[in-house]
């Protein structure tokens, strides 16, 4: 007999099925475990970390992302961009809201790119 609810009678719980099993988490391939230890990633980091160092390339605001350019996408062809001026979230005048706009209005990749190693210079 079921009361109003459509439950049937109180006792105890039927039995659950148990989860399937995760899949594991792949371990990292050769190609990758090589490129890490690579001396192309070490410059690429330091290069990454004087990049963070510069201001906006659009506003000049100090808290800025690295924004990597793509084709080819290498940690040598960065920008520094604020979050305003990076994230999509932020509307129209942001790089992946749409890069086309952007590059439009600020220019291309490579001027910019061009610019990055200027200011990188400057700070030596």
């Amino acid at each position: 007999m079921a009361d109003l609810a459509g439950r049937g009678p109180l006792g105890p719980k039927p039995e659950k099925q148990p989860k399937a099993a995760r899949k594991p988490i792949p371990k990292q391939s050769q190609k990758r475990k090589a490129y890490m230890a690579s001396a192309e990633r070490k410059a690429g980091v330091i290069h990454m970390g004087l990049v963070a160092r510069l201001p906006c390339l659009v506003c000049g605001a100090r808290l800025v992302e690295v924004h990597h350019c793509p084709d080819p996408r290498t940690d040598m062809r960065v920008l520094p961009l604020c979050p305003r001026h990076h994230r999509r979230e932020f509307g129209s005048g942001a790089y992946h809201y749409s890069p086309r706009a952007f590059r439009e209005l600020h220019g291309t990749d490579e001027a910019l790119l061009k610019i990055v190693a200027a200011m990188i210079k400057s700070l030596d």
